[in-house]
């Protein structure tokens, strides 16, 4: 995949064709004013007031207190990405929109795309890091409602994902306790729960960051199967006696050191014969192409912390140096760059 200036018309199809576009303009410009668009429409509730009922920029803009001419620029990028659409003045949601912003959306991203304001001030770091190294410790900088919303947003994420580890994880019929390490919203095991009924799930989350998880478990209506506890995940136990321990989008953030210590105290806090769960992105292998949805998520994991995104060879043997044994990569085509590691204590 390459995100890009795509050609329209026949003009600009000839310009393509004769290489007068230039490219290195339009990819620093396009990109980041249709991203910022998205961003700010949804952090001013366009999307939601479209959703709700159609209406012409005038009108729009009076009922969110927003400046008329720079809402309509903002509209019409929006319509390019094809979210929304016009039809004689009136502004409404497309399929698309409404699959992700509409009222009932039923694979929503408003809590994402809302949150994208903090994240562009982390992309900003990137020189930074090129040069250092290091990259931004997010989770020791986000505080108040920003936090609050970073959890939000990661839950819309793994909807994506979190029926297809419940699928693919293998547990005994006789399994009752799921420990989702830095699990936050709580959705991934839920789903495990879901699947395996008599399984209860405990997140193991930072002490801070349990309220508004607890909050959002609640609003998700997995309350019945998911509860909380205090831990440190690099330096607390997890307990014992566990059937299922999962690790979800959390080890592209440490080095692998850090990581075979995780998988340590996983271990044992798992019975003999109990399961794991990696699900993480992939690192792109060395001699792949380059594509650019995973290699931009490589590079983003990489900005975002001290860690960075690893392979399934990597994953297989951590897996194997603490003891775990019939360790396997389960990926899916339906979440590219992505894939799911188990292997049983």
């Amino acid at each position: 995949m390459r995100y890009g200036t795509i050609p329209r018309g026949l003009k600009e199809r000839l310009a393509e064709v004769l290489g007068v576009v230039p490219y290195p303009m339009l990819d620093v410009l396009v990109a980041p004013v249709q991203a910022r668009a998205l961003i700010a429409a949804a952090r001013a509730s366009v999307f939601k007031a479209l959703g709700e009922k159609a209406a012409d920029t005038p009108e729009l803009a009076s009922r969110l207190g927003l400046d008329k001419s720079c809402l309509d620029l903002v509209l019409r990028l929006l319509a390019s990405m094809g979210y929304v659409k016009r039809r004689a003045s009136s502004w409404s949601l497309t399929r698309l929109g409404t699959k992700h912003f509409g009222p009932d959306a039923p694979n929503p991203f408003r809590d994402f795309v809302a949150f994208g304001a903090p994240q562009w001030d982390w992309i900003s770091r990137l020189d930074d890091v090129l040069r250092t190294g290091r990259g931004v410790e997010i989770h020791r900088t986000l505080q108040g409602s920003d936090w609050n919303l970073y959890q939000r947003a990661m839950a819309e994420g793994a909807r994506d994902f979190a029926g297809f580890v419940a699928r693919e994880l293998p547990v005994r019929r006789e399994a009752r306790l799921c420990l989702d390490v830095a699990g936050s919203h709580g959705l991934v095991g839920a789903a495990v729960c879901r699947a395996h009924p008599g399984l209860e799930s405990v997140v193991l989350e930072r002490a801070d960051a349990i309220p508004e998880a607890s909050r959002l478990a609640a609003e998700l209506g997995i309350s019945d199967v998911v509860s909380f506890r205090p831990c440190d995940l690099l330096e607390d136990e997890y307990g014992e006696g566990a059937d299922v321990v999962i690790l979800a989008n959390i080890l592209h953030h440490f080095s692998p050191a850090a990581n075979r210590g995780i998988l340590e105290r996983a271990k044992r806090a798992l019975r003999p014969g109990g399961s794991l769960a990696i699900f993480d992105i992939e690192a792109p292998r060395p001699q792949a192409p380059p594509e650019a949805a995973g290699d931009a998520a490589a590079l983003f994991f990489r900005i975002t912390s001290n860690g960075a995104c690893f392979s399934g060879d990597d994953y297989l043997a951590w897996l194997r140096d603490t003891g775990f044994v019939k360790p396997r990569v389960v990926r899916s085509l339906l979440l590219p760059s992505r894939l799911l590691a188990v292997a049983f204590a």
